[in-house]
């Protein structure tokens, strides 16, 4: 039985990060979908919509105000269970690539929240603020919406600059 579904797993055409939004056939989005991308798309429609229903009736239940804050976790959660599936569905070299590309991303986005806090906390944005009237203390280092978006184009560059090393 368990080498009917290694044959079975063989013959199933292994994923591959390429696939994503680079292909030009009919239904482009369906490897998005395989990876995730329902539940990243399902984060950004519950994320700012929940923030702004959150400032603008304070006086609903908690218990409503929790399931708003809680509702783009879970998605999230579901989001990365779909990217985790599809990493585990590509050959070797490519889960290699792949997640090296998602370290570098969670790495460079740790770095930049952590020096961008420091700044403020130096002072830098309030004088920049001030100076030039441009408010760079508002970025949303906090938000999901932002996190998530942040690491996906972070990835994309990690992973335009990994696969290098293997051609």
């Amino acid at each position: 039985m368990a080498s009917i579904l290694y044959i079975a797993r063989m013959t199933k055409k292994l994923n591959h990060p390429d696939d994503i939004g680079m292909n030009p056939r009919l239904f482009p989005w369906r490897d998005s979908f395989k990876a995730g991308a329902i539940w990243m798309f399902l984060v950004y429609l519950t994320d700012i919509p929940g923030l702004v229903l959150l400032k603008h009736h304070p006086d609903w239940p908690m218990l409503v105000r929790v399931t708003i804050v809680l509702l783009p976790f879970i998605c999230g959660y579901l989001y990365v269970r779909g990217v985790v599936r599809w990493i585990e569905g590509m050959d070797e070299l490519h889960q290699r690539i792949t997640l090296q590309s998602f370290n570098f991303a969670l790495v460079v986005y740790l770095f930049l929240s952590a020096g961008w806090f420091m700044l403020a906390r130096a002072g830098v944005w309030d004088a920049l603020a001030q100076s030039t009237k441009v408010h760079f203390e508002y970025v949303p280092w906090n938000n999901c919406t932002f996190i998530i978006c942040m690491t996906y184009i972070l990835f994309g560059a990690g992973y335009s600059t990994l696969k290098r090393r293997y051609q």
